[in-house]
Order: structure tokens, then sequence, then C-alpha cells
């Protein structure tokens, strides 16, 4: 959403993440236009991708994932979507992916692939969490939903010319060395030290990219995550060396830093690696902010902005 912000600010706007699901929705806000969407018949395409096309190849997410995420129907749904729309990436391929992906996160208890909780959905019991009602819409009414209310944002009548990029910042030797701004949103660790394996969380998503993926789902645990891909930003000391890299990579770039109050490395010593070579650091509050699963209400969502 901060690249659609940016965008539409006027600005010029790469992207990076090394997510595929995330990556095709870098690119559909780059590239997406008000002329594009007002011209394509999505509400013909989408049925006959989702419910009425042809599946001629392997049921991989009916036989894999059976009573995981979502029913056998459903299931089959997903299958038929993407055999039918392929896995070369083009401005039609990122927006329906975007628009099933946003269905399947509707339909989800904590909007997560993080269980394997379908039981939890389907449980007929009077309910003081959730949402039955979004649970059982159809993953094509949530879909048709997704693109009427992009068609409703005021894109640019030409694609932008910004680039997205899937790079784990471990390394960040491939990515250009010149920007006026970087804007920095990675995972974090709690008060706990837990870090948040985004990875994990968001897997399925990946299989709308590439559908072979979904035939590599780690049996040894229940949710079967497609691909775990490691961060440094799962252990303190290595997440503050990134930053420190982040700093020398671009030493003449601001950076505006997003965080959480409670995130480990705290904030403090966040802001004393922004600092090195000279730069100012600082940090603005955009109040209390209740995350998912959280049990406090006590968190602030920081920005730290670095200057150098």
């Amino acid at each position: 959403m901060v690249t659609l912000l940016l965008r539409h600010l006027g600005k010029q706007v790469d992207a990076n993440d090394f997510q595929l699901f995330n990556q095709a929705v870098s690119r559909l806000f780059i590239q997406l236009t008000t002329p594009y969407l007002r011209d394509l018949h999505y509400e013909l395409e989408l049925p006959s991708l989702l419910e009425t096309s042809h599946a001629e190849h392997q049921h991989l997410v009916k036989q894999r994932y059976a009573d995981i995420f979502f029913t056998a129907e459903e299931n089959d749904e997903i299958d038929r979507f993407c055999q039918n729309l392929g896995e070369r990436p083009s401005l039609r391929h990122d927006l329906y992916v975007y628009a099933v992906g946003q269905a399947l996160l509707k339909k989800r208890p904590y909007n997560l692939f993080h269980r394997a909780n379908l039981n939890m959905r389907k449980r007929d019991v009077k309910r003081s969490f959730g949402n039955a009602v979004t649970w059982e819409t159809p993953i094509l009414e949530h879909a048709l939903t997704a693109i009427t209310e992009l068609r409703k944002f005021p894109f640019p009548d030409t694609p932008s010319k910004g680039r997205t990029f899937g790079q784990n910042t471990a390394d960040l030797t491939p990515l250009p060395d010149d920007y006026d701004l970087i804007y920095l949103d990675p995972p974090y660790l709690n008060s706990r030290g837990a870090g948040v394996d985004y990875s994990d969380f968001y897997s399925f998503l990946e299989g709308l990219c590439d559908y072979s993926l979904f035939a590599q789902g780690e049996e040894i645990y229940p949710h079967r995550p497609i691909q775990k891909k490691s961060s440094r930003w799962q252990r303190t000391s290595h997440a503050l060396e990134e930053l420190s890299a982040i700093c020398r990579k671009w030493p003449k770039s601001i950076l505006l830093f997003s965080y959480r109050s409670d995130g480990l490395p705290t904030p403090a010593e966040a802001a004393e690696v922004l600092r090195q070579g000279g730069r100012t650091v600082e940090i603005h509050s955009a109040g209390e902010y209740k995350y998912a699963l959280s049990r406090t209400n006590t968190n602030e969502e920081l920005f730290l902005v670095s200057f150098p």
C-alpha cells in the first residue's frame, strides 16, 4: 500500500519483497492504470477461471491441503484458477492473483495461514470471534469485490517506470544504489524475542504465483507451509547488522523505518544504528495499535526517520 500511496503522490517507486505474492501485488500497484481497469472484463473472466474452466492437470491443493485451510469445493476452485491463469507474469495475471489472494485472506481465521484450523471456521457454535458470514462468502464474490474496490482508486492513465525486485535483504548487493527515500517495513521480534515469520504466515499465497509450489508443502507441519524463507529479522543482533548495512548501502538516502514500540531490537537500539555516519534520527508515533493475535493494547506504531 505504501507503493500505491507514493505512486499516487507522483513519485517513481521501486519495490522489493522476497515473497512471490507480494512481488505480484507490487508489480500491479506500480503498473495498473485507470483505462486498463475500465476496459477489463473481469466480471466475465474471474467466474470462468474459478468456477467453470476445466482443470486438466494435478489437483495439488485438493489432494495436499484437504481439510487444512479450505473446503474441498474451494480447493477445487483454487486448483482450477491456478491451472487456467498460468504462471507468466503480466498485468492481468497479477491483478487476478491479487484479487483471489485477498479473497483467501478474508476467508481465513486471523487472515493467516499459520494453522491448520479449517475446523474453527466450520464449527457450529456461538462465536465471540471472527465473522462467519465473511468466511462462508464465495471466493469469487470476494475477488470481484477486491477489483471493484481497486476501480475506485484514481490510478494514473499511464504505467509507472518503477521496478519490482525479489531480493532477500540479507544481501543488498543486487539492489540499485541511488534512491531519495528508502521505506523499510521489516518483520519484528516481539518483547519476548520471538520473531515473526511472514514466509510461514502467508506461504499458501505463494502457490497462486507458482502452482508447482503446492507440491512442496512441508508435511512435518500440520499447515504444510510451502516455503520457509530465512530473514535476518529473526535475531536482534542480525536485524541491527542489516540496518547498519542499509545505512552503508544508501548513505545519501532518507531512511523511513516503520516499527513498533515493543519490538526487538528496541527503537532506541535501532535509532542508534540509524545515526551512524553522522545521520540524524527523528522518532514519530502514529498512536496505539493492536496487532493480530496480540494480547496487549500498549503497542505504538512508530516511524524512525534517518536523515543523511
